[in-house]
């Protein structure tokens, strides 16, 4: 049975969904939640109203269906996944009746997901890597406009022709081995030149701007190790305020118009110094409970500009920790970090703050519940490596 007494349905998709659950009780909002799957780490949640869960998963006829049958109006809707935003942009028209939220004016939430138009639409107003758009039909053509190491990226999700998120490539035999496979789907690829430097160089920003594209509130942390490595999302960090960051930051979005909040990532490279665009998400960051840990209630600024309330940005808290544990010691391994190395590096945080991915004193059992689901894939997998059969 579907109540109506929350002022919040998020849109739930993972640790961002739970993450946004718990910034906005935080602030004393009651909040429902939808999600596509039953194991997701909110379902474990004690804090949402009331939880749906979609039967056919992220089916945009179904939750369309379920919203406007919704027993009430006048709730904020909050995404937390590319897809959510994507639904909102495809069916706004017909919600924007019933429910409030904040999005990307026109067409800019599409022009974010496929990266040849992001690219396109930023290069003006950060300093973006050397990228070609269009890849030429032979690697010579390649090698005449860019230099390796390069990246090359799918220019979405619905254009990934590569089946994988991205696919580096260091030398001329790599790309060779690339032009070989998928030369028959360059039109739906990018490249870029890798930006030269550490884990420690990459920088996040998750922030929001108002209905007139100025900043209103704004986090800034310092990525410190990625899950699978050097190319995935943040499991460890530390927050600390970057100038650098938020002025380019300030620049896209005024230069943009941008509307609502946004997660935005830079590298700086090594070779010049310089702070390098990377991407933006059109949405929440992954780490936002992060954010309010540390000060910086970015999902609940969303909500103040959805309902046309005011909202006082307060100062950032630094020098505290992100943890996703499990993803973050699976990471080192397999970046062949040695355990004294390891252990070193937690036991050098250990007396800061820190932030959980799961864990929350006052919402524990998510924690839990993923912890279970974790260890006994883990489990699983050592036994079948033990058991299975060689050929």
């Amino acid at each position: 049975m579907i109540e109506s007494t929350s002022l919040v349905i998020v849109l739930s998709a993972g640790p961002n969904g739970l993450g946004a659950v718990r910034s906005l009780y935080k602030e004393n909002v009651s909040v429902s939640i939808i999600t596509a799957n039953q194991l997701e780490p909110v379902m474990s949640s004690r804090l949402p109203c009331q939880k749906v869960v979609l039967k056919k998963g992220l089916d945009a006829e179904e939750l369309l269906a379920v919203l406007l049958a919704w027993p009430s109006s006048g709730q904020v809707l909050i995404p937390t996944s590319d897809w959510y935003v994507d639904f909102l942009v495809a069916h706004q028209d017909k919600l924007c009746e019933k429910f409030k939220f904040v999005l990307p004016k026109g067409e800019l939430s599409s022009k974010f997901i496929d990266k040849r138009a992001e690219v396109e639409l930023v290069k003006g107003f950060v300093e973006v890597p050397k990228s070609i758009l269009n890849l030429p039909s032979s690697v010579e053509g390649l090698l005449d406009v860019i230099s390796l190491p390069i990246i090359i990226k799918p220019r979405s999700n619905e254009l990934n022709r590569i089946g994988q998120k991205n696919i580096q490539i260091h030398n001329n035999e790599q790309l060779q081995g690339f032009y070989k496979k998928y030369s028959g789907v360059l039109d739906y690829c990018i490249a870029q030149e890798i930006v030269v430097g550490d884990d420690a160089n990459l920088w996040v920003c998750n922030c929001v701007f108002n209905l007139k594209g100025e900043l209103v509130n704004a986090f800034t942390f310092q990525r410190l190790q990625l899950t699978p490595p050097h190319f995935g999302v943040t499991c460890y960090a530390k927050s600390k305020v970057n100038e650098e960051v938020l002025a380019q930051v300030k620049n896209l979005g005024k230069g943009l118009g941008y509307i609502g909040p946004a997660m935005v990532e830079f590298k700086v490279d090594d070779r010049d110094g310089k702070y390098k665009y990377i991407e933006v998400n059109p949405r929440l960051g992954l780490c936002n409970y992060f954010d309010t840990s540390c000060g910086k209630n970015n999902v609940f600024a969303t909500y103040c500009i959805a309902v046309g309330q005011s909202f006082t940005e307060q100062a950032q808290k630094d020098n505290r920790m992100f943890l996703s544990f499990y993803e973050d010691l699976y990471s080192r391994y397999r970046d062949n970090q040695n355990t004294l190395s390891i252990v070193s590096t937690y036991f050098s945080n250990i007396f800061k703050s820190h932030t959980f991915m799961y864990f929350a004193w006052s919402d524990p059992w998510p924690a839990f519940a993923v912890g279970y689901r974790q260890w006994k894939r883990t489990v699983l997998s050592v036994v079948n490596k033990f058991t299975k059969k060689p050929k």
